[in-house]
C-alpha cells in the first residue's frame, strides 16, 4: 500500500526531466511499471500519480463521466482530465519526462517542489506552492487544531 509523504526540493534539467526521490520509488509495486500519469491539478500544481492508481482513477472516472450520455461539462471534464494526463516512465536515473504543456500550466521553471500526498505525488512551483499557503486564514498550528493531526480522523 502507498503512503507517499514528504517534500523534496529538485531542479528540472533542460530536456524537463524530474527525478523522482528514491524514497518514493521504492514504494512503487510492479504494477507499476515504474510508469506515472501526469494530469493537472488544481492551484496550478500537477498530480503525479503511479500506473496502479491512475487505471483505479480512470476508471472510475469513465464509469461516472464516460458516457455519451453524460451531461456536457461532465463529459468535457472526463475527456480533459484524460487527454492530459501524460504516462512518462522512469529512466534508470528514475527521472521523469515531464511534457512542456504540463511545465508551463504549473509554472515550474528551473526548481520542482515534490510532495508526497499518501497514493500520488504533487509537482509544484516552489513560490506558488508557498503563496498557497501564506494565503490561508489559518496557521500551521491553527490548522492542526482546526482539522486534525495524524491521529484523528
Amino acid at each position: 500500500m502507498l503512503a507517499f509523504s514528504g517534500q523534496f526540493l529538485y531542479t528540472v534539467d533542460a530536456k524537463g526531466r524530474i527525478n523522482i526521490p528514491a524514497a518514493f520509488r521504492n514504494q512503487l509495486s510492479d504494477e507499476s511499471l515504474n510508469t506515472f500519469h501526469i494530469a493537472f491539478g488544481p492551484e496550478e500544481s500537477l498530480f503525479v500519480y503511479p500506473r496502479e492508481v491512475f487505471v483505479h482513477i480512470a476508471s472510475k472516472l469513465e464509469e461516472k463521466y464516460g458516457s455519451l450520455a453524460t451531461p456536457n461539462e461532465e463529459r468535457r471534464f472526463f475527456l480533459e482530465m484524460m487527454a492530459n494526463a501524460q504516462p512518462s516512465r522512469c529512466d534508470q536515473q528514475g527521472r521523469i519526462i515531464v511534457p512542456k504543456t504540463h511545465l508551463e500550466y504549473s509554472n515550474i521553471e528551473s526548481e520542482v517542489l515534490i510532495i508526497g500526498a499518501v497514493t500520488k505525488l504533487e509537482f509544484w512551483n516552489p513560490r506558488h506552492y508557498e503563496e498557497f499557503f501564506t494565503t490561508s486564514k489559518y496557521t500551521s498550528k491553527e490548522r492542526v487544531q482546526q482539522f486534525g493531526g495524524a491521529d484523528r480522523g
